[in-house]
């Protein structure tokens, strides 16, 4: 029975990361511009979160919780120092 529900939980996030995967495909094939890309930013946030949540299992329960914040924490980390780098590397070709 346990198993069963675990194969429902990785299924139900693989229909959603391919439909999440599809959508900005289409899009940019079909539409392209600022809608498309309004919707391809959109899809990868989703995406990012049924990862977390269907395949890294991640929630706020308990021990998940702090889990959670660990992955958060470094996201963040990560964000400020991609973000920083190009940002200096930005000026510094601005300067130039």
């Amino acid at each position: 029975m346990e198993r069963n529900k675990e194969f429902r939980h990785y299924l139900v996030g693989f229909v959603l990361a391919t439909v999440l995967t599809v959508i900005p495909f289409t899009l940019v094939a079909t539409v392209g511009g600022k809608v498309a890309l309004f919707a391809l930013i959109l899809c990868a946030i989703l995406q990012l979160i049924v990862h977390l949540r269907y395949f890294l299992h991640l929630s706020f329960k308990g021990q998940q919780r702090e889990d959670l914040q660990l992955v958060l924490f470094t996201g963040l980390i990560l964000f400020l120092m991609i973000g920083g780098s190009v940002w200096i590397l930005g000026d510094l070709y601005n300067r130039m």
